[in-house]
Protein backbone atom coordinates (compact mmCIF):
# COMPACT_ATOMS: atom_id res chain seq x y z
CA UNK A 1 0.00 0.00 0.00
CA UNK A 2 1.33 3.43 -0.85
CA UNK A 3 2.22 5.85 1.89
CA UNK A 4 -0.48 8.28 0.72
CA UNK A 5 -3.30 5.74 0.95
CA UNK A 6 -2.26 4.59 4.43
CA UNK A 7 -3.17 8.02 5.80
CA UNK A 8 -6.83 7.29 5.05
CA UNK A 9 -6.98 4.06 7.07
CA UNK A 10 -9.57 3.95 9.84
CA UNK A 11 -8.04 3.00 13.19
CA UNK A 12 -10.67 0.66 14.60
CA UNK A 13 -8.66 0.25 17.82
CA UNK A 14 -9.16 3.96 18.57
CA UNK A 15 -12.90 3.55 17.90
CA UNK A 16 -12.99 0.53 20.24
CA UNK A 17 -11.05 2.40 22.92
CA UNK A 18 -13.53 5.26 22.67
CA UNK A 19 -16.45 2.87 23.22
CA UNK A 20 -14.86 1.52 26.40
CA UNK A 21 -13.96 5.01 27.63
CA UNK A 22 -17.43 6.49 27.10
CA UNK A 23 -19.18 3.44 28.57
CA UNK A 24 -17.32 4.19 31.81
CA UNK A 25 -18.72 7.74 31.58
CA UNK A 26 -22.30 6.45 31.39
CA UNK A 27 -22.91 6.43 27.63
CA UNK A 28 -24.68 3.20 26.71
CA UNK A 29 -23.59 1.75 23.39
CA UNK A 30 -26.36 0.96 20.93
CA UNK A 31 -26.54 -0.08 17.30
CA UNK A 32 -28.35 2.41 15.14
CA UNK A 33 -29.57 2.70 11.55
CA UNK A 34 -27.33 3.91 8.76
CA UNK A 35 -30.33 4.94 6.64
CA UNK A 36 -32.86 7.56 7.69
CA UNK A 37 -35.60 9.60 6.05
CA UNK A 38 -34.81 12.90 4.35
CA UNK A 39 -36.86 14.70 7.00
CA UNK A 40 -34.57 13.31 9.74
CA UNK A 41 -31.44 14.19 7.76
CA UNK A 42 -32.71 17.75 7.25
CA UNK A 43 -32.85 18.33 11.02
CA UNK A 44 -29.04 18.43 11.30
CA UNK A 45 -27.78 18.70 7.70
CA UNK A 46 -26.81 22.18 6.52
CA UNK A 47 -29.31 23.34 3.90
CA UNK A 48 -26.62 23.75 1.23
CA UNK A 49 -25.49 20.10 1.47
CA UNK A 50 -26.79 17.16 -0.55
CA UNK A 51 -27.88 13.76 0.72
CA UNK A 52 -26.65 10.36 -0.45
CA UNK A 53 -29.98 8.91 -1.59
CA UNK A 54 -30.72 5.18 -1.47
CA UNK A 55 -33.85 3.39 -2.66
CA UNK A 56 -34.69 0.96 0.12
CA UNK A 57 -37.80 -1.26 0.12
CA UNK A 58 -39.35 1.00 -2.52
CA UNK A 59 -38.80 4.02 -0.26
CA UNK A 60 -36.28 6.78 -0.64
CA UNK A 61 -33.88 6.94 2.31
CA UNK A 62 -30.57 8.74 2.82
CA UNK A 63 -27.27 7.55 4.24
CA UNK A 64 -26.60 9.23 7.58
CA UNK A 65 -24.30 12.23 7.75
CA UNK A 66 -23.77 11.46 11.44
CA UNK A 67 -24.92 9.07 14.14
CA UNK A 68 -26.85 12.05 15.49
CA UNK A 69 -29.37 11.49 12.69
CA UNK A 70 -29.55 7.80 13.61
CA UNK A 71 -30.40 8.69 17.20
CA UNK A 72 -33.10 11.13 16.08
CA UNK A 73 -34.69 8.42 13.96
CA UNK A 74 -34.68 6.01 16.92
CA UNK A 75 -36.23 8.62 19.24
CA UNK A 76 -38.89 9.54 16.67
CA UNK A 77 -39.89 5.87 16.31
CA UNK A 78 -39.89 5.39 20.12
CA UNK A 79 -37.23 2.66 19.84
CA UNK A 80 -35.18 4.09 22.71
CA UNK A 81 -36.09 6.14 25.78
CA UNK A 82 -34.35 9.35 26.82
CA UNK A 83 -30.82 8.64 27.98
CA UNK A 84 -27.08 8.89 27.35
CA UNK A 85 -26.01 6.88 24.31
CA UNK A 86 -23.13 6.29 21.96
CA UNK A 87 -23.12 4.70 18.53
CA UNK A 88 -20.60 4.13 15.79
CA UNK A 89 -21.83 4.77 12.28
CA UNK A 90 -20.34 5.68 8.97
CA UNK A 91 -20.89 9.33 8.10
CA UNK A 92 -21.53 10.15 4.46
CA UNK A 93 -20.89 13.75 3.42
CA UNK A 94 -20.36 15.46 0.10
CA UNK A 95 -17.31 17.50 1.11
CA UNK A 96 -14.01 18.38 -0.52
CA UNK A 97 -11.51 15.54 -0.18
CA UNK A 98 -8.23 16.13 1.67
CA UNK A 99 -6.16 14.64 4.51
CA UNK A 100 -8.83 15.46 7.14
CA UNK A 101 -12.00 15.38 5.01
CA UNK A 102 -13.40 12.38 3.19
CA UNK A 103 -16.76 11.65 1.63
CA UNK A 104 -17.29 8.96 4.28
CA UNK A 105 -15.73 8.16 7.63
CA UNK A 106 -16.55 6.38 10.90
CA UNK A 107 -17.54 8.26 14.04
CA UNK A 108 -18.50 7.48 17.59
CA UNK A 109 -21.35 9.90 18.23
CA UNK A 110 -22.58 10.71 21.74
CA UNK A 111 -26.03 12.01 22.62
CA UNK A 112 -27.66 12.99 25.91
CA UNK A 113 -31.41 13.60 26.11
CA UNK A 114 -31.72 13.29 29.91
CA UNK A 115 -29.78 16.33 31.10
CA UNK A 116 -29.87 18.88 28.29
CA UNK A 117 -28.27 21.78 30.11
CA UNK A 118 -25.32 24.03 29.42
CA UNK A 119 -23.56 22.69 32.53
CA UNK A 120 -23.92 19.11 31.28
CA UNK A 121 -22.72 20.16 27.83
CA UNK A 122 -19.56 21.51 29.47
CA UNK A 123 -19.08 18.18 31.29
CA UNK A 124 -19.47 16.20 28.06
CA UNK A 125 -17.01 18.47 26.24
CA UNK A 126 -14.55 17.95 29.10
CA UNK A 127 -15.08 14.17 28.93
CA UNK A 128 -14.34 14.08 25.17
CA UNK A 129 -11.36 16.37 25.73
CA UNK A 130 -9.93 13.93 28.29
CA UNK A 131 -10.30 11.05 25.82
CA UNK A 132 -8.60 13.00 23.02
CA UNK A 133 -5.82 14.23 25.34
CA UNK A 134 -4.78 10.61 25.92
CA UNK A 135 -3.61 10.64 22.29
CA UNK A 136 -3.04 14.31 21.40
CA UNK A 137 -1.65 16.35 24.24
CA UNK A 138 -1.94 19.75 22.53
CA UNK A 139 -5.62 19.68 21.59
CA UNK A 140 -7.77 22.52 22.89
CA UNK A 141 -11.40 23.44 23.47
CA UNK A 142 -12.67 26.32 21.31
CA UNK A 143 -15.94 28.22 21.83
CA UNK A 144 -18.02 28.47 18.63
CA UNK A 145 -21.33 30.05 17.65
CA UNK A 146 -23.01 26.63 17.91
CA UNK A 147 -21.27 25.41 21.09
CA UNK A 148 -17.72 24.07 21.23
CA UNK A 149 -15.11 22.35 19.10
CA UNK A 150 -12.07 20.38 20.17
CA UNK A 151 -9.22 21.27 17.83
CA UNK A 152 -5.61 20.45 17.28
CA UNK A 153 -4.25 23.64 15.71
CA UNK A 154 -6.53 24.18 12.68
CA UNK A 155 -7.94 20.63 12.64
CA UNK A 156 -11.38 20.16 14.16
CA UNK A 157 -11.44 16.86 16.05
CA UNK A 158 -15.01 17.13 17.32
CA UNK A 159 -18.01 19.41 17.72
CA UNK A 160 -20.42 19.79 20.65
CA UNK A 161 -23.65 21.62 21.29
CA UNK A 162 -27.34 21.61 22.11
CA UNK A 163 -30.06 21.20 19.50
CA UNK A 164 -33.79 20.65 19.42
CA UNK A 165 -36.52 19.71 16.98
CA UNK A 166 -40.28 19.29 17.26
CA UNK A 167 -40.06 16.12 19.34
CA UNK A 168 -36.80 16.21 21.33
CA UNK A 169 -33.98 18.35 22.72
CA UNK A 170 -30.46 16.89 22.96
CA UNK A 171 -26.75 17.39 23.47
CA UNK A 172 -24.69 16.14 20.53
CA UNK A 173 -21.03 15.30 20.87
CA UNK A 174 -18.25 13.71 18.84
CA UNK A 175 -16.66 10.83 20.74
CA UNK A 176 -14.03 10.39 18.04
CA UNK A 177 -13.99 10.51 14.21
CA UNK A 178 -11.82 8.23 12.10
CA UNK A 179 -9.58 8.49 10.16
CA UNK A 180 -9.31 12.22 10.94
CA UNK A 181 -8.19 11.56 14.51
CA UNK A 182 -5.51 8.98 13.67
CA UNK A 183 -4.35 11.06 10.68
CA UNK A 184 -3.81 13.97 13.06
CA UNK A 185 -1.79 11.71 15.36
CA UNK A 186 0.32 10.61 12.35
CA UNK A 187 0.88 14.23 11.30
CA UNK A 188 2.11 15.07 14.81
CA UNK A 189 4.42 12.03 14.98
CA UNK A 190 5.86 12.82 11.56
CA UNK A 191 6.39 16.48 12.44
CA UNK A 192 4.02 17.64 9.70
CA UNK A 193 1.88 19.92 11.83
Amino acid sequence: MSKNLSCYMIDFLILNNSIEFYEKQGFKRIESPWLVTKSISNITKPSDRLDYIVNYNSKEKVLVGSGEQSFLYLFLKNHIPNGRYQTITPCYRLEPFDITHTKYFMKNELIDTEDVTYDNLLKIVDTAYKFMKTYINDCEIIKTDEGFDINYKDIELGSYGIRSCSYIKWIYATGVAEPRFSNTIKKIKNGLS
